[in-house]
């Protein structure tokens, strides 16, 4: 007859097995208490604002990645300033035909390096501002994350145009690339002794303002993650999903017209177009002689792109931040065992 013995049955003082140790005196065992005290307060305690750029930039980085082709695309159709309807697909069919696959992913690099960079710098400036302001008017609030966003909107956008001004440059060419702007170094070199160093801030309102948007996005989507899963919680990953879907839309929708215009300044082709001098001739010429058409020209292919490049962004965004937070926690927690031991070693 088989007899089942459970872990609870067993004593723990059997043999070969090794009693769990006890603390020795009052003052150990209030160490103990402390240090998990101390444990248990790291790990609920919220991230600084580096993790969160951190956690930015990986999320950023694959996002931008998988659906760099739709970007691309995006860019080219903001060029077109006729009056004709142009289909995306019948331009995505144009550009494989001339130019390849490896056409679509032309400027994939600096994409890349633009908005990951861009997307961790704004996430830990963001983070940054929103928890001063927080601490300073005693809670989170809406207002308290649009003003921080703004903060971070500002600071990001001027940082990162030359970057985009590169990215811009490089999908718009066309055949062979000159070796003189091949490479994101030669390129800003090439910009700066051809036009001048302040051409490398082309488009830079334009690309406040459309930071703008990201602020409008983030407000709306830390607004729906507090109003559905309170202040602090964990969201699961389809409500990440979803809000974070929503959010940008809205928010890429609304600033079209943004994009439009930094494109057309940052065309090269344009660059000694008279209309093109200055953010507001822009506007007035592409409302003037195409109207809402284009002001609205690539909508449909740029929400497409968003919308899942922005879902993936922030899904592995919340993602990466958990694993970093705990990595930290983790380090933080052994070196305080480390010296808890060497201090008692020392008594």
């Amino acid at each position: 007859m088989l007899m089942l013995t459970t872990d609870k049955a067993k004593s723990p003082t059997s043999k070969g097995e090794e009693e769990p140790p006890h603390p020795t005196n009052a003052a150990e065992a209030a160490n103990t208490a402390l240090l998990s005290l101390d444990e248990t307060e790291r790990l609920d305690a919220p991230p600084v604002p580096w993790m969160h750029g951190a956690a930015g930039i990986l999320g950023g980085s694959i996002s931008m990645t998988l659906f760099y082709p739709l970007d691309f695309l995006r860019t080219r159709m903001h060029t077109y300033d006729d009056s004709k309807k142009h289909k995306p697909l019948d331009d995505f069919r144009s550009v494989l035909k001339q130019e390849g696959i490896r056409g679509m992913y032309k400027g994939v690099k600096v994409a890349v390096a633009a908005h990951s960079i861009g997307w961790g710098l704004y996430l830990t400036f963001f983070r940054f501002a929103q928890q001063n302001i927080a601490a300073f008017r005693g809670h989170s609030s809406t207002l308290g994350d649009f003003l921080g966003a703004c903060c971070a909107a500002i600071t990001t956008a001027t940082l990162v145009t030359p970057l985009n001004l590169v990215k811009t440059r490089t999908q718009l060419s066309k055949g062979v690339i000159p070796e003189s702007e091949r490479g994101f170094r030669r390129t800003l070199v090439h910009i700066a002794r051809t036009e001048g160093w302040s051409a490398l801030f082309r488009g830079v309102g334009p690309q406040i303002l459309l930071s703008s948007h990201t602020s409008i996005q983030v407000a709306l989507y830390e607004c729906l993650k507090r109003w559905m899963w309170g202040d602090g919680t964990d969201a699961p990953m389809m409500g990440i999903a979803l809000v974070s879907g929503f959010s940008k839309a809205v928010a890429a929708s609304a600033c079209n017209p943004l994009e439009v215009v930094r494109t057309r300044l940052q065309d090269k082709k344009n660059r000694e177009k008279v209309e093109y001098q200055s953010m507001s001739n822009a506007f007035k010429h592409i409302w003037k002689y195409e109207g809402v058409r284009g002001m609205y020209r690539g909508i449909g292919v740029n929400v497409c792109r968003v919308v899942p490049t922005t879902i993936c962004a922030f899904v592995l965004y919340e993602q990466c931040l958990r694993v970093i937070k705990m990595m930290h926690g983790n380090r933080q927690h052994q070196a305080a065992a480390a010296a808890r031991r060497q201090q008692q070693s020392a008594n």
